[in-house]
């Protein structure tokens, strides 16, 4: 077996020990799959001075590395064997003289430096990603782009975070993103020796947290879900594919850019499953870069509907009218809500707040917060550190999202007093 795809890759299984897959069109570039869920690229090759020895080189995590830029990586040690030289040579000889031009730049400097680390030899950002990138760090610029990263301190960091938190927007996410951001351009430059220590450090924890502002509106109580469900089934103000996006939603609850972008291809119709790259996962620690949504039998009875509309168009909420989007847009699905009278009360995104209440909350459900957690797409850490892997817990959210649907379908059509 080879590697021909990253999607290859993220089905490789999680055995009790270290295993290698080759990938395909690079001699000794490989797969390495570990026991606690890690996968990484690595290059085994001869030593050009010595034949009997063969060192292993890691190219990086294939959550960080694209499996493109991992075949790059590897036909250029190839190319540097041939010509006799060894490439840990000149790997540590790159790390060290790289970016020895920033000794001494200023917080602007090193911002684009990271940005372009970021954006070279890892995967590939989403525009919106690296749009946040700059929304962010333009706070601090405007504050301390002209210092030199010694010249910055701690108080002067809290104070700019402090001012977005607290500006007319009350953008307490921002401000905690700024924080973020300016943290990891000091730990970028502090473990390449262009600063003495990361001025940003101290202020973690003492800002508000990023997601303790206004929350999008969501119903979590059983009675007034029901009738919202209910109000969903009979509003008719909207076009077929968008009213079928929004019945939808209830049942996988995940973000309205993934429903809304959602790829035919990505369909496992004999698994029932569908997996995907959630786009707020791109760039995010606290989120996955790959989700796997047990589909319930009634979510595939939609999708069938739906197919028989957009099934051969790329996406399956695809934009029928003539319009820039390939797919329904955001506002659609807003407007909505709104004309069905929940302005305020509940919004595309609020069933995620739902289905984690109740899921977890309701007698005849009581999931944990770890299942519920992986289903929404948000990392996970075990008692060692480790990030949960895509799969974990996956018959038991299987089993989850089966349960839900039918909780939520029994809610919808009840006539009868629904107990709290």
């Amino acid at each position: 077996m080879q590697i021909h795809s990253k999607k290859e890759i993220n089905k490789l299984a999680i055995k009790t020990s270290d295993y290698l897959v080759g990938v395909s069109g690079v001699k000794g570039l490989s797969v390495r799959v570990r026991p606690h869920g890690t996968k990484e690229y690595v290059m085994r090759y001869k030593h050009p001075h010595n034949p009997g020895s063969r060192p292993r080189m890691v190219l990086g995590n294939v959550e960080e590395l694209s499996l493109d830029e991992a075949q790059r990586q590897g036909n250029a040690i190839l190319s540097a064997l041939a010509e006799g030289v060894d490439p840990k040579t000149i790997r540590l000889q790159d790390s060290i003289n790289k970016y020895s031009y920033l000794k001494n730049a200023t917080f602007n400097d090193m911002v684009t430096a990271w940005k372009k680390h970021q954006m070279s030899g890892k995967k590939q950002y989403a525009k919106s990603t690296q749009a946040y990138w700059d929304l962010c760090l333009n706070y601090m610029i405007e504050a301390v782009g002209d210092l030199r990263m010694d010249e910055i301190s701690s108080e002067v960091i809290l104070a700019v975070c402090e001012g977005v938190q607290n500006n007319d927007n009350k953008a307490t996410f921002v401000g905690a993103s700024v924080r973020l951001y300016t943290d990891k351009v000091f730990k970028f430059a502090l473990a390449r020796g262009l600063c003495k220590k990361n001025a940003a450090e101290p202020t973690r924890g003492e800002l508000a947290a990023a997601g303790s502002g206004n929350h999008l509106p969501a119903i979590i109580k059983p009675e007034a879900f029901a009738e919202l469900l209910k109000d969903m089934d009979n509003y008719e103000g909207a076009a077929e594919v968008t009213l079928a996006a929004i019945n939808l939603l209830p049942y996988v609850f995940v973000r309205s850019i993934d429903i809304r972008s959602m790829l035919w291809e990505d369909i496992n119709w004999e698994q029932a499953l569908w997996e995907f790259s959630p786009v707020k996962g791109e760039g995010r620690e606290d989120m996955v870069d790959s989700l796997v949504v047990p589909l319930a039998t009634q979510v595939v009875r939609r999708l069938k509907a739906v197919q028989a509309i957009t099934g051969q168009q790329k996406y399956v909420f695809s934009s029928l009218r003539s319009s820039k989007n390939p797919f329904i847009s955001k506002a659609t699905l807003i407007q909505a809500f709104h004309r069905m009278g929940y302005k305020g009360k509940h919004c595309p995104h609020g069933f995620r707040a739902s289905a984690k209440t109740l899921l977890m909350e309701q007698p005849e459900l009581r999931y944990s917060d770890t299942v519920t957690e992986l289903q929404l797409g948000h990392k996970i850490k075990d008692t060692h550190g480790g990030a949960y892997n895509r799969l974990d817990e996956i018959d038991t959210r299987i089993k989850m999202m089966q349960d839900w649907a039918d909780y939520i379908d029994n809610l919808k059509n009840s006539t009868d007093e629904i107990l709290d």
